[in-house]
């Protein structure tokens, strides 16, 4: 039995925001001119199918948008799509577009650009098995149509087309120009066109005179200007000379010290992100292959204080790897209180006593290392000697996050509506031949895999969350796969007192709506 997308996606997850609420009325916003922002990196794409962080996803959402976007009150609607149908029964999804939408170069966006897309992204896209790892193929069949044809049901598509696997890039640009000009040019369907860009300097859009969304609300500026400001000091001073309006990288000192003086600071309500200690070296021989020895490490890390004391109360401390006040959060779970002595003993069960050496693997651009330092200190207390490995992104991106063999990594990665896709690519078997954190981990667990595997084919939203429930129990009581250290906003900018986010950044969405930034008198 078919049915549609309302009835299918009964997950809201209507979350808190701490932003500053705005209290501007339409009049007040100020019309044209030009909002300059900046962000602590550059991107390493401008194609839609390879965008992959939150900085990408900041940097190009004015040229993209996604098939599906959630609305103000956190419900999932189609977008550029006028209708996604659920057919369980046949193991579809099939997608409707909306009749008149037009890239920035004149294409349309038909059913044959649609079809492209998805092969595309399917072939080429770093996160194709996240997002299509369950997808047998594509079919078109009619102008406006394509049916998303599975091997097994899955949940998360819907999800996914609300992500980069629904952003749509113009086929007609890659047709005409090839795969790597695509990589340096940017062509969607958005309110914006990329005019210009200097990597590692600026890059420039200009409202895009041909926007096919007459029924949108009007681009409040006339022109974007994002910078490149890597150090948090230079960026705090751009924002108090007034030379940029927001910022997006800044630390938590930052933020701290510029909220305290009335800049505004705005979060994302859906997307949050997790730092994760995982145990991926547990190979037979090694002290983390003991499951009490991977407990007594998380009973001797005290997040509450490396919150409080480390990131200044912006980030937060969860048990699991989920957030909770979302329906993923299983209050089933017990997860692991600092307890210094609960983690000696443990260790000494384990055959311990004296503790051990070990090291903590990271990639030097997460920019972890009050973490690295604080979790060193914490396990020397115990017994167990850390050595601190600071890898280079190259080689952290290519191998280190997936082939550690030895000791711990500290990593970082963004979830929110997608958390079970996330936890199947991460925790299933599927990571084995993925791209997941435990990617050659010898730890992948029969049931957990089971688990994982039936909150995605789930037939709907209560089981799917039963099983997910489940799956949390087993990744931390059970197993202790990993530690969550702490939890972060998933995308924070800080903004002049005069920028006002109703919307933009502050939404429930991956990818921004810049017609919901404005400047107010």
């Amino acid at each position: 039995m078919k049915k549609t997308l309302s009835l299918l996606i009964a997950l809201v997850m209507v979350l808190s925001c701490f932003a500053f609420a705005s209290t501007a009325s339409a009049e007040e916003r100020v019309m044209g001119g030009t909002v300059t922002g900046a962000m602590n990196v550059d991107v390493n794409t401008y194609a839609s199918w390879r965008i992959r962080s939150q900085q990408e996803k900041t940097a190009l959402s004015p040229v993209y948008e996604t098939l599906m976007r959630f609305d103000a009150e956190g419900n999932l609607q189609p977008y550029l799509a006028e209708s996604l149908t659920a057919d369980q029964a046949n193991l579809t999804y099939t997608v409707k577009l909306r009749d008149g939408i037009t890239f920035s170069d004149g294409s349309k966006l038909d059913g044959d650009a649609l079809l492209w897309n998805f092969e595309n992204f399917k072939e080429n896209s770093q996160t194709s098995a996240t997002h299509f790892g369950s997808v047998d193929h594509f079919e078109k069949t009619d102008d406006l149509t394509v049916v998303i044809h599975l091997k097994e049901w899955n949940t998360q598509i819907p999800f996914s087309l609300n992500s980069v696997a629904g952003l749509m890039y113009s086929k007609k640009a890659f047709d005409e120009n090839g795969y790597d000009w695509c990589l340096e040019h940017a062509v969607g369907t958005g309110p914006y066109v990329m005019t210009e860009y200097i990597s590692d300097d600026h890059k420039t859009y200009e409202k895009n005179p041909t926007y096919w969304n007459a029924e949108a609300e009007p681009a409040t500026f006339d022109k974007i200007t994002l910078k490149i400001i890597a150090d948090t000091m230079s960026a705090q001073a751009a924002l108090l000379s007034k030379e940029i309006d927001f910022y997006l990288g800044s630390d938590n000192q930052m933020k701290d010290t510029l909220q305290s003086m009335g800049y505004n600071l705005y979060h994302n309500k859906m997307w949050y992100t997790i730092y994760f200690l995982i145990f991926g070296s547990a190979v037979e021989g090694s002290p983390l292959a003991d499951v009490k020895v991977r407990q007594a490490i998380a009973y001797a890390i005290d997040s509450d204080a490396i919150s409080k004391n480390l990131d200044y109360g912006m980030s937060f401390v969860s048990n699991q790897y989920a957030v909770e006040g979302t329906p993923f959060y299983s209050s089933e779970v017990k997860g692991y209180e600092y307890n210094v002595e609960k983690a000696k003993q443990l260790l000494a069960e384990a055959g311990y006593p004296d503790g051990f050496s070990t090291k903590i693997s990271v990639g030097v651009d997460q920019r972890l290392d009050r973490y690295m330092v604080a979790l060193q200190g914490y396990l020397q207390k115990v017994g167990i000697t850390v050595e601190l490995d600071y890898q280079e992104t190259a080689i952290w991106t290519s191998k280190g996050i997936y082939e550690t063999d030895e000791g711990m990594i500290l990593a970082g990665h963004g979830f929110g509506a997608n958390l079970v896709n996330q936890a199947v690519n991460n925790f299933s078997k599927r990571a084995i031949s993925g791209v997941g954190m435990l990617k050659n981990s010898k730890l992948h667990p029969d049931d957990l895999d089971a688990a994982l595997m039936a909150a995605l084919s789930a037939a709907d939203n209560d089981i799917m969350l039963e099983n997910m429930h489940e799956a949390e129990r087993l990744i931390i009581d059970e197993y202790c796969l990993g530690y969550p250290v702490v939890m972060g906003y998933g995308g924070e900018i800080i903004t002049q007192p005069d920028i006002i986010d109703s919307g933009f950044f502050a939404d429930f969405n991956e990818m921004h709506t810049w017609t919901n930034l404005y400047r107010v008198k």
